[in-house]
């Protein structure tokens, strides 16, 4: 994309320095305003005043401090949960566990694995 080339009846206002284009206006908006040519800016569309950037930088900082406390709590409440899911994950299926941890026994998957290993070995050995 091509930049768009100045035109040459762009001017700068006299009065209060703004660039115009001298052939599409009468003058810069501010005096297009004066004269009653453009309607009076509405309340809610000023520009911000420089003095009030500051000011957003500091809620900008209470913002960040905010979410970093959230994340910190998130990721505190994520580890518990997640340390008891997987408790409960290695005591699925072995109820003798779940009252005494000490306690050996087969897993549910294990239990599982030699039920289908001792029916496989029934059909191998069956009526020939």
């Amino acid at each position: 994309m091509e930049p768009l080339a100045k035109s040459t009846s762009v001017v700068k206002c006299e009065k209060h320095g703004l660039h115009y284009d001298s052939a599409k206006t009468s003058g810069c908006v501010l005096c297009r305003r004066e004269s009653g040519e453009l309607p009076p800016p509405r309340p809610g569309a000023a520009a911000a005043a420089p003095s009030s950037v500051p000011q957003s930088s500091g809620s900008l900082g209470m913002a960040l401090a905010v979410t970093a406390v959230l994340v910190g709590l998130t990721s505190f409440a994520m580890q518990m949960v997640h340390s008891q899911f997987q408790e409960w994950l290695r005591n699925t299926g072995n109820s003798t566990s779940l009252f005494d941890p000490g306690q050996s026994g087969g897993t549910y998957q294990e239990k599982q694995m030699e039920g289908v290993m001792k029916e496989m070995k029934e059909q191998s050995t069956g009526p020939e």
